[in-house]
This record gives structure tokens, sequence and C-alpha cells, in this order.
């Protein structure tokens, strides 16, 4: 995971999405396989991008809602 995630880091446009500047399904999937990251011994700090994104994820009201539902 370190390994892939670093090449997504290095790799990932400054656009606020995967893809620049357009939301597309690379997003939410990122944003899933992302959470696991911590769980497999991944420091997020070294990934300011994959980090960022997370953050722009979380505050999706759509994503904020199907995280809530997990919790239920």
């Amino acid at each position: 995971m370190a390994a892939s995630f670093a090449l997504i880091e290095r790799n990932m446009p400054n656009g606020p999405w995967v893809m620049g500047e357009q939301y597309t399904v690379c997003d939410p999937y990122l944003f899933t396989i992302g959470l696991w990251l911590e769980g497999d011994g991944v420091d997020l700090a070294a990934l300011p991008k994959v980090a960022a994104h997370r953050k722009r994820m979380s505050e999706r009201p759509a994503v904020q809602m199907v995280l809530a539902d997990e919790k239920a």
C-alpha cells in the first residue's frame, strides 16, 4: 500500500480531484481504498495530496451520509 500510494502521490494532479479539476468515479474509489492506509501501517502524513483529497471527499454530504450509515 505504501508504494502504491507513493506512486499516486507523485502522479496526482494539482487539481482538487484525482483527474484534476473534474470529479470522477476515481475519487470515491481512491477515498475508499485510502481509508485502509492506517490499518496497513502507512503514514498519511507522508502523502499530503492524498490526505487533502481525503479531507475534500469527507466534506461531501453524500460521503458523510454513507460514513454515518456505516457507523450505525
